[in-house]
């Protein structure tokens, strides 16, 4: 789920895609989109505040802002798309489940600018990106963090993560700090350092299966989800 700069709230499952506004400390569904044929796996908001959404159905889908209908943009994904981000003004990153490609598409000229094909650490499952800095891209992966450089789409660095087994969820504690959840139960985290990082602290047994998600809910808490189906706030 994600909140819109306008308030509303964003969720996605089983091919739809549903829109709500809080009303009385309630949740009152203003919309259903039902363009996807599969499992929605990521919904994000652009700066330019059109939402755009990945499916398992292998495509990419933008709506309009002002109504929230498909705007005739679609993009065919080459197997399930895992997850998006926007990267640039006018460019997204996507992850293409069968070959774990990583590909950067413009938007505005409708075309891929870049691919990394068969990337080995990119994780099999929905994952989160993040940028650590203005060009560079963090993906998680299997006991490693790879590092690319979005002006030269390349990997420029991978980080060894001991222990951790897949890491699936990642989050920016701050400007100076990450945190990462994985397979091997634990929280992690993680200093930035130029373009290195440096493990600062480790919560063992966070959880009593794989950590799957992680976010930053601000005010100094973090929220943590695992396979175990419990969520936890710290």
């Amino acid at each position: 789920m994600i909140q819109l700069s306008s308030g509303e709230l964003v969720s996605g499952s089983k091919k739809i895609i549903t829109i709500f506004k809080i009303k009385e400390k309630q949740y009152e569904v203003l919309k259903r989109l039902k363009f996807h044929e599969d499992l929605v796996l990521k919904i994000i908001e652009l700066k330019s505040k059109n939402i755009v959404s990945c499916s398992n159905d292998a495509s990419i889908i933008f709506y309009n802002k002002d109504n929230m209908e498909q705007n005739n943009f679609k993009i065919n994904t080459k197997g399930g798309c895992y997850t998006i981000l926007q990267i640039k003004e006018n460019e997204i990153c996507y992850i293409e489940g069968n070959n774990s490609t990583i590909c950067f598409y413009d938007f505005q000229e409708k075309k891929i600018k870049s691919s990394l094909a068969n990337i080995s650490v990119i994780c099999r499952g929905s994952l989160n990106l993040i940028m650590i800095s203005e060009n560079l891209l963090l993906i998680p992966g299997e006991n490693k963090i790879s590092l690319i450089n979005i002006n030269e789409y390349k990997i420029i660095k991978i980080i060894e993560v001991p222990d951790s087994n897949w890491i699936l969820g990642v989050c920016a504690l701050n400007k100076n700090m990450i945190l990462t959840g994985d397979y091997s139960k634990a929280i992690n985290q993680l200093k930035i350092e130029g373009d290195n990082l440096k493990l600062i602290a480790k919560k063992e047994k966070a959880h009593n299966d794989n950590i799957s998600l992680i976010c930053n809910l601000g005010n100094g808490y973090i929220a943590s989800g695992s396979d175990d189906s419990s969520i936890i706030i710290w």
